[in-house]
């Protein structure tokens, strides 16, 4: 009896290991068919790891498919209807998805190299973690999608819906946002290096920590933004609204803040030396602990600022404000190069 029980054993786990070789077909069968017959109407349909390379799926309605683990390499998906679909895992390269809506998608660790999402609808998706290696999404609306800690380096985002979106530890270094709309968006630590901010609208933003080096924020909506500890080392600032915003502690050595507007903002521990300060708007700030040494403040306005210990060694001033720095006990007061 006992050997006949072994023996049945080992039979069944030698069949499961010849078995066990061959991946388990997980997507639904009539599904999969469905969409091999060219069906426009897929939405709700099984098709967890099937094989899709190169299918056609134009205008198709995907909505909250399961499509997780599925290839869709080279697929066409231009206008597709993808809301609330799961493509955790999916590989979409060479995809195109011009136009396409993927509100709401579960898009986490999704291969998306070379995918056309340009002028894609992308509210609320969900691209943590994903390969966004050469992707296109230039006009594409991205509100309050979760973009933490991914690769967009030298993207094209000019002119793109960014409101609300988290882009935490994200890599955006030299990327293109001029324009674009990324007010109430987090990029805590985010890599801005060298990226293109002009004009764009950047109002209750939180950049805490974030690397903006060299980066060009002309002209761009910042006020109430946090910049708290952020590096801003020879970025372009001319004409910024930086208007109550939390600056404090950061880096903003040679800074250009030219006709820069910075009402009731919060600068104190800023580094600020060597800055070009030209017509700056700097009333009712607080410059507590600043540096300021070597900076240009011709033509600005310091009215109602706080200058307490703020180190202004061989800063450029209207002397119309010497009294008031001499009130402040400012540091450096001997040394200031007073404009007439």
């Amino acid at each position: 009896m006992v050997h006949n029980l072994i023996a049945a054993c080992s039979i069944m786990l030698l069949a499961a290991s010849i078995t066990g070789c061959a991946a388990p077909q997980i997507y639904n069968k009539s599904d999969y068919n469905f969409v091999m017959r060219g069906d426009k109407d897929l939405s709700n349909t099984m098709l967890n790891g099937a094989e899709l390379a190169n299918v056609n799926l134009e205008d198709a309605n995907l909505t909250n498919a399961d499509l997780r683990n599925a290839n869709l390499e080279n697929a066409n998906l231009i206008g597709a209807i993808l809301t609330g679909a799961n493509l955790e895992g999916a590989n979409l390269k060479n995809a195109m998805m011009n136009g396409a809506n993927l509100t709401w998608a579960d898009l986490r660790r999704t291969n998306l190299t070379n995918v056309n999402l340009t002028k894609a609808k992308m509210a609320r998706v969900n691209l943590a973690n994903a390969i966004l290696d050469d992707i296109h999404l230039k006009g594409a609306s991205l509100s309050k999608a979760d973009l933490t800690g991914t690769n967009l380096k030298n993207i094209n985002l000019n002119g793109s819906d960014l409101l609300g979106a988290c882009m935490n530890g994200a890599n955006l270094e030299n990327a293109d946002l001029a324009g674009a709309e990324i007010s109430w968006a987090t990029l805590q630590k985010a890599n801005l290096k060298k990226t293109n901010l002009a004009a764009a609208k950047l109002h209750f933003a939180d950049l805490t920590s974030a690397n903006l080096l060299w980066a060009n924020i002309e002209g761009a909506d910042m006020k109430f933004s946090c910049l708290k500890d952020a590096i801003l080392e020879g970025a372009k600032l001319k004409g910024v609204d930086l208007n109550s915003a939390d600056i404090r502690g950061a880096n903003l050595f040679e800074a250009n803040l030219e006709d820069a507007k910075m009402q009731y903002a919060n600068l104190m521990n800023v580094n600020l030396r060597d800055a070009n300060c030209t017509r700056i708007n700097l009333q009712g700030a607080n410059l507590i602990k600043a540096d300021l040494s070597n900076a240009n403040l011709k033509n600005a306005n310091l009215a109602n600022a706080a200058f307490f210990t703020t180190n202004l060694n061989g800063a450029k001033i209207d002397r119309k404000w010497e009294k008031l720095l001499e009130h402040h006990k400012v540091l450096g007061l001997d040394n200031i190069h007073w404009i007439d």
